[in-house]
């Protein structure tokens, strides 16, 4: 369909054709193909178009080429720009989208759409109707006439983006799983772990930059623990060789299984057990001090080494606290 302005009408009039040409294109008769004799009538309609011209083979509606003359360039281009305004709603399409894909892109589909391209007579007597004269409504630049006819961000050039975006999103993942990379066993994980269940339940636990895949996490995680036990027998072992604790006579280490149970070999000084410690601070009775030696302890030591795993923090304490200036 040719439809040629040579200036003489509104440009209001002239957009008011193009609903008119798809309602025309709309229209839809029956079809006397023989092979379809056996259709229900409603299934055997087509649009007219087709029957008259059954060698079409684009999708959508027949073109109509918008030829503009008698008017100087920019009044021209001013025209066409008005005409593709007051006709939008015929060639633009209805706008779709895939809810799913998560994004505010979408494309276009024309198969109620009436395909308008513009181009002026000037242009056509320049480069003929094969040339780069044709400017397809809804798309910027001038054209041949096959490529202005190809529709306007249509499904297709919204895949090419989508594909486009899942790559980036990929890319992204990839490189985040990459950072992810196991430090012991060099595992580099498909998904991002935030936890993962242990032997005794939900066990909190997430995946980090740095860190360790969950096999390694729990591999380490056990060790550590049979160090740990390792660690706290040895030092009840050690602490068993030396002196008790000066309040309960127990093991200096402390109680075996409470918490305040020292973990390491306590220090040559220590003369309470963590949980005496405790409570003396609790009480606010201050530091301990040993009762000094007394004449007699004094001058068998000078035959002899005392039995008494205290006796030099006695002989200490008695030089660092005078009797006197001792409390009760």
């Amino acid at each position: 369909m040719v439809e040629v302005d040579r200036s003489t009408m509104a440009p209001a009039d002239v957009a008011a054709k193009f609903p008119r040409y798809r309602e025309l294109f709309r229209t839809r008769v029956r079809d006397n193909d023989p092979a379809l004799a056996d259709w229900e009538p409603a299934d055997r309609t087509v649009h007219w178009w087709r029957r008259t011209w059954p060698g079409h083979t684009r999708a959508g509606y027949p073109p109509v080429a918008l030829v503009v003359t008698d008017a100087g360039p920019v009044a021209l281009a001013n025209r066409q720009q008005a005409v593709v305004d007051l006709s939008a709603d015929c060639w633009r399409g209805r706008w779709c989208r895939e809810v799913r894909d998560y994004n505010d892109d979408g494309w276009r589909e024309y198969d109620d759409a009436v395909p308008i391209v513009a181009t002026t007579l000037e242009l056509l007597a320049e480069h003929g109707p094969l040339g780069p004269v044709w400017w397809r409504l809804g798309r910027s630049g001038r054209h041949s006439l096959i490529e202005a006819l190809e529709n306007p961000n249509n499904r297709a050039a919204y895949d090419l983006r989508q594909a486009a975006r899942e790559d980036e999103e990929h890319k992204a993942h990839q490189e985040l799983m990459d950072s992810l990379v196991c430090i012991d066993c060099g595992d580099v994980p498909e998904q991002e772990s935030t936890w993962e269940y242990g032997r005794q339940g939900q066990v909190e636990w997430t995946r980090r930059p740095g860190g360790r895949c969950w096999p390694c996490h729990q591999d380490r995680e056990e060790r550590l623990e049979r160090e740990a036990e390792e660690q706290l027998e040895a030092a009840r072992t050690a602490n068993a060789l030396l002196r008790p604790c000066w309040t309960c006579r127990g093991s200096i280490g402390g109680k075996e299984g409470s918490k305040l149970e020292l973990r390491e070999k306590a220090s040559p000084d220590r003369l309470e057990c963590p949980q005496c410690e405790q409570d003396r601070a609790i009480k606010d009775l201050g530091a301990l001090v040993l009762p000094a030696p007394t004449k007699r302890e004094q001058v068998a030591a000078l035959v002899s080494a005392p039995d008494d795993p205290w006796w030099e923090e006695r002989v200490l304490h008695a030089k660092l606290y005078p009797v006197r200036g001792r409390g009760v």
